[in-house]
Formats: C-alpha cells, sequence, structure tokens
C-alpha cells in the first residue's frame, strides 16, 4: 500500500517496527513515501529509532511515552531530533509536568491524567493530593528531556548492575530472530542479591541456545553476570489479560522449583573432601555460593590475593590452566580438562607470579641479613607496581562496566584483616597498645616511637588502593581510562611524579622514610599502563617500556635499583609467561601466594632463630621465613572459607 501510494502514515508499536529493521529490505525505497509515523507503547533503543529513521528517512516520525491513566505525557521528535537525545522518551508539553520523585519514579501532572480509578464500586484516587501521578516506571530527566530507566518493581539490580528486562527481551529475542515469547524476570541470587531468569516458550529452542543468546545479549548491554543467569523453558508464560507477562509468578515458580531441588541434593549428603568436577572445585573455593556452569573466577569477585591459591588448587586436581583461565567460565574449563589432564612435566608460570615471590624473597633476606640484593633497594617499588597491574587486571573490568569501586575495598579488606590480627596478637604478647599500627597509620609517623611492631608496607600498599579507588569515583577518570587507557595511564604516572615532588616541597617526609603512599603512587600508575598494554602489539609495549623506564630514572637514576625494577617491567611486557618444571611451579606459587603472610611473620621467625640457635643464622632464619609463611598463609586461608561458608549456612550474609 506504501509502494502504491495508497497510504502516507503509519501507528506502530516497537515490537512490529523491530521485525521491519531486522528485514529492511522488506520496506526497501516505499520507505521513502512514509510522511508520519507515530510510536508508542514500549522503549525503544536509540539505534532502533535511528535504524527507524533511515527506514523511513522522509517522514516525520513522532514518539511517545505515557500510561493509559496519562497517555502521551511525552513527546519526542524522532526524525529531527539530535543523537544524544534519541535515547529519551522526549520531553512534556502544554500543561503537562513530569518529574523525578526522591525514590527515582516518573511522576506526571496535567490535565490529561485520569483522575480516578473504578473499583467495583468505587473510585480510587490516582493523583496525589498535589495533583502528581507517581508511575511505576523509573526515569530520570536532562535538560527537561526525559529518559526511561525501566519498571521499578521488574528492574533487576544484580551486584549494583541496573538490568532492564525490557531491553534485555529485545535484544535476546533479535539475536534468536524472534523464536518464541522471551520474558526476563528477577530471581534470588546469594552473590549478587538479584540474579536473571530468562523464560522461553519456543519449540525450536534449547537451553543451551538460549543460554548463549542470553549472555550474548547480556555483553552487548556491558554486563556480565554469570553465575546469576538462569535460563528456562516454558510451554506457557503466564499473562495479564492485556498480554503483558506475569513476571513475579514466574519468579515465585522458580524459587518453589530451586528450594525442591536444593532440599532432594543435600538431604544426609555430606560435604566431599575433594572436589570431583571444576563446579565442585568452585563452590569449595567460594563457599556458600550459589554457581553454576556460567560462573567465572572473575565475575565471583576473585582478585589477586586469590588467584594464586585458586590456581594451584586447580592445577593440582584437573591439569594446567590456559591463558586468560580468570574470564572462562566453569563449562568452559570443564570441557578443557579432557585435553589438559595428567601431569606435565612443564607447566606456565606468569611473570607477575614469578617476579611477586621474587621480590619479596628479596625483601625478607634484606630483612633478616641473608643478602643484600641491591645497595639501592627497589623491590618495595616493584610490588608497589605489581599492585597497579593486579588493580587493571583483576578489578578495572568491573570497575569500568559498573562505575563501583568495591572490588577495591574488598581487596584492602582482605589485607587489613589479617594485618590488623597479627598486629594485635603481637600487642597482647608484649602487653602494650599502640593505636597507630592498629589504625594502619603508622607509616605516616616517625617510626621510633613504636615499641611493638608496626607493618607500614601493609599500611602503604592499602592506602595506596584507596587513593585509586577515590581516582576512579570520578566518571570523568574512568571515562578517560575506557576510551584511552595508554594516554589515561601515561598521564596518570606524570601527575603522580609532579604530586611527589611537590608533596617533599611542602613536607620533608626524610624522618619517616618516604613512607607515603604520594611517594610511591607512581609505581602503582606504572604497573597500571603496563596492564594496559600488555596484550598489546610490540611496538606499543616497547613504548610503554620507554615511558617506566623514564619514570624509573626520574626517581632512582641510574641505580641497581632500576634494573631490578626495569627488568620486572620487562618480563611483564614481553615474557608474561614462562614455561618451568611442574616442582619449580609449585614452590614460586607457594612462596608468592603466601608473600603477604611471609611479610607479617618473618620479624617474628628471625627473632626465634636467633633464640634457638643463639646467634642470628641468617640462611636458616630465610628458610624458616618462607616455611612459616606459607603454613602461615594455608591456615588463614582456611580457616577464612571455613568461617565463611558457616556464616552463610547460618544465615548471617548471603552475599560478598
Amino acid at each position: 500500500m506504501l509502494g502504491a501510494g495508497e497510504v502516507n502514515s503509519l501507528s506502530a508499536v516497537p515490537t512490529l517496527l523491530r521485525i521491519l529493521l531486522q528485514d529492511p529490505q522488506v520496506v526497501g525505497d516505499a520507505g521513502g513515501k512514509l510522511r508520519w509515523m507515530e510510536i508508542g507503547s514500549q522503549y525503544m533503543t536509540a539505534a532502533e529509532k535511528r535504524g527507524i529513521r533511515e527506514l523511513f528517512p522522509n517522514a516525520r516520525i513522532v514518539q511517545h511515552y505515557g500510561l493509559t491513566e496519562a497517555s502521551r505525557s511525552t513527546f519526542l521528535q524522532i526524525s529531527e531530533a539530535p543523537e544524544e537525545l534519541l535515547e529519551s522518551v522526549g520531553r512534556a508539553v502544554g500543561q503537562t509536568e513530569v518529574s523525578i520523585s526522591p525514590d527515582g519514579r516518573i511522576r506526571i501532572r496535567g490535565p490529561h491524567v485520569a483522575r480516578w480509578r473504578i473499583d467495583g464500586d468505587d473510585l480510587q484516587a490516582l493523583p496525589e493530593s498535589d495533583g502528581w501521578l507517581v508511575t511505576g516506571d523509573l526515569g530520570h530527566l536532562n535538560n527537561g528531556y526525559l529518559f526511561y530507566d525501566g519498571r521499578a518493581d521488574d528492574l533487576i539490580n544484580s551486584g549494583g548492575l541496573k538490568i532492564n528486562p525490557d531491553i534485555l527481551e529485545e535484544r535476546i529475542t533479535k539475536l534468536l530472530r524472534n523464536t518464541g515469547k522471551i520474558v526476563v524476570t528477577k530471581v534470588p541470587d546469594a552473590l549478587r542479591g538479584e540474579g536473571v531468569l530468562v523464560v522461553a516458550n519456543s519449540e525450536n529452542l534449547d537451553e543451551a541456545q538460549l543460554k548463549k543468546a542470553s549472555f550474548e545479549a547480556l555483553k552487548t548491554m556491558g554486563l556480565d553476570v554469570g553465575g546469576a543467569l538462569h535460563v528456562k523453558l516454558v510451554t506457557e508464560i503466564p499473562q495479564t489479560a492485556t498480554g503483558k507477562p506475569l513476571r513475579r509468578l514466574l519468579t515465585e515458580d522458580f524459587n518453589h522449583s530451586n528450594a525442591a531441588i536444593d532440599a532432594n541434593a543435600n538431604a544426609g549428603k555430606p560435604i566431599r573432601p575433594m572436589a570431583q568436577d571444576v563446579l565442585d572445585f568452585f563452590r569449595q573455593f567460594f563457599p556458600g555460593r550459589k554457581i553454576d556452569s556460567g560462573a567465572s573466577f572473575e565475575v565471583l569477585g576473585g582478585d589477586s590475593l586469590g588467584y594464586i591459591q585458586f590456581s594451584m588448587g586447580f592445577e593440582d586436581r584437573f591439569g594446567p590452566l590456559p591463558s586468560g583461565w580468570e574470564s572462562l567460565t566453569v563449562a568452559q574449563l570443564q570441557s578443557g580438562i579432557s585435553a589438559t589432564l595428567g601431569k606435565k612435566p612443564y607447566l606456565r608460570l606468569e611473570s607477575a607470579t614469578l617476579t611477586r615471590a621474587f621480590f619479596m624473597i628479596c625483601i625478607v633476606a634484606l630483612h633478616l641479613d641473608t643478602f643484600v640484593y641491591s645497595s639501592n633497594w627497589g623491590a618495595a617499588y616493584f610490588l608497589f607496581l605489581l599492585a597497579g597491574y593486579s588493580l587493571m587486571r583483576f578489578q578495572w573490568p568491573e570497575i569500568s562496566r559498573t562505575g563501583k569501586v568495591g572490588s577495591i575495598f574488598g581487596t584492602i579488606v582482605r589485607i587489613a584483616v589479617p594485618t590488623v590480627a597479627v598486629i594485635i596478637a603481637l600487642q597482647l604478647w608484649a602487653h602494650e597498645t599502640e593505636l597507630k599500627p592498629l589504625l594502619l597509620i603508622s607509616n605516616l609517623f616517625d617510626p621510633s616511637q613504636y615499641h611493638v611492631a608496626y607493618f607500614y608496607f601493609a599500611e602503604i600498599y592499602m592506602q595506596l588502593l584507596l587513593l585509586i579507588a577515590g581516582v576512579f569515583s570520578f566518571k570523568v577518570v574512568r571515562n578517560s581510562f575506557k576510551e584511552n587507557p595508554l594516554m589515561s595511564g601515561t598521564a596518570f604516572i606524570f601527575f603522580a611524579i609532579v604530586l611527589s615532588y611537590l608533596m617533599e616541597l611542602m613536607w620533608d617526609t626524610n624522618y619517616i622514610y618516604h613512607r607515603t603512599p604520594i611517594w610511591y603512587l607512581w609505581t602503582v600508575a606504572c604497573g597500571m599502563l603496563i596492564a594496559s598494554a600488555v596484550t598489546r602489539d610490540l611496538s606499543t609495549r616497547l613504548m610503554v617500556m620507554a615511558i617506566v623506564t623514564v619514570a624509573v630514572l626520574i626517581h632512582h637514576g641510574v641505580t641497581s635499583a632500576t634494573f631490578y625494577i626495569c627488568g620486572g617491567c620487562a618480563l611483564l611486557l614481553f615474557w608474561p609467561e614462562i614455561s618451568v618444571p611442574a616442582p619449580v611451579k609449585r614452590i614460586v606459587g607457594e612462596v608468592a601466594g603466601a608473600s603477604m603472610f611471609m611479610y607479617l611473620s618473618h620479624y617474628q621467625v628471625k627473632s626465634l632463630v636467633a633464640r634457638l640457635f643463639h646467634a642470628p643464622m641468617p640462611w636458616i632464619a630465610l628458610v624458616a621465613a618462607v616455611f612459616v609463611g606459607i603454613v602461615f598463609a594455608r591456615t588463614y586461608f582456611w580457616g577464612e572459607s571455613q568461617a565463611l561458608a558457616f556464616g552463610r549456612r547460618h544465615g548471617w550474609w548471603g552475599r560478598q
């Protein structure tokens, strides 16, 4: 009819338009004959609106937003709207007013708003006393334009990630090319608070296809919910009289089914001492969490402190891990086991693990008078550099995706708890209380005032992480690192060096041996830059190596410390993985995994060895410090996992 010139206008709902967008050739040149289009009923993305505009280039295309009780409250002229406003649903006109309530809901006021709702024989007032009709929709205003953020009762909050089920349904449907009805709803999740349930009633679909499409759709939205994603095929989806899906009933049905499955699975079943498959291993490493085949180490909140313990435990049971294993799902790791079963003489050792172990040994040996690795030191600088490297590798993906820095605080807590515990134990033993070490700020004051114990390295480490958390809390900084991580990392190094110089002009920290986070901030920035470049081409890595070398030279000059630090950086950039005999990887991994605990206990080991042998015995002290650190680490991590599992079983906390 359009091609024949019989019609020139169209009133359409987004579902119909999405079908057209999948097969634009159906309209073809006839699209140029449309003069008017009205769109309502559902949310549309900016990309979809752009596609409709291209499909009908000569039409005035108007979208409206409103409810049955307040139809057509805002209007957006899609055909002429600038790019930055296409995501909106327009603005109010005439006497209509739109605002946002304190809890984020859209409010509408005007002469078009229905005043009552018929409820049996009564009339129930719809607007509040001030005339505002508070909707069940979430939104925000920008320069008078309204942006729809989803239904308040349907919006899914999964670990801080806000997921609009309408948008996710549309993207999954598009990937599956309209295979049946797709409905997305929220379900409880022990780790993230709320998970995602995708339900379909198609006969031409299996759960594997549905789950794959759901993961891909979430990725297009910049989201990854890992094991919090569930899929289900049903014969019928419950609906209202007007055809809208009853998501609440789907959620209730899922909860009832899960409760029955858990009850049957756990009835009289003891906890197995050894993981029999990858899913079992994940559940033992992350006790109390709900984990399925879509979970991964990265998604479950793993960080650099757990990375080494996880990898060693996994390889003990299942064989070598592939590169980038931390982002692989349980199912992907399980499927790869058959290719790596059995003990292999050589295993892949990451340079980050090797350098962590090496430089911590250097620090402990220096403190125990075993050997002097460098007259200018440098090991602490490189370990702080590794903090920045690990942060960008483990925490940055989630920070960039969600805008939240909570994962950094989780790492800080994991360092603070054992550090404070050791300080308390030593102060009880000495019958003396020193407040500043307990507050983890002793590094900022004259060290001669402390008589029991203080751990300035751990304090600076945590303070540096706090600084980075503060920096990444600014959206402009996050966006800068997203768009150009190399340029941003370089600028951050320069900023940190200048800041350190200016601070020393105002506060000479020689008397505390420069033990401030500002003094070491440039090293963290170098680590962040290296992590951003490690997967780039050779020329980029060479450029980054040059930038980092200049930064090290500015701070250390041409000294042995410079060679140590730059050598470690070269390993990270150019040899991120090396092949070593299996026993070597085991030893290096144990030392690296216990590095923090070795640092917390090595002075006490030194004192104990001196008492036993009535002499310093530096080499025996070093071996003993390494051994005690490994035992301390394994004991602590075992106790931590038991405490977490016990607490979750008794309902003290349900998520991390």
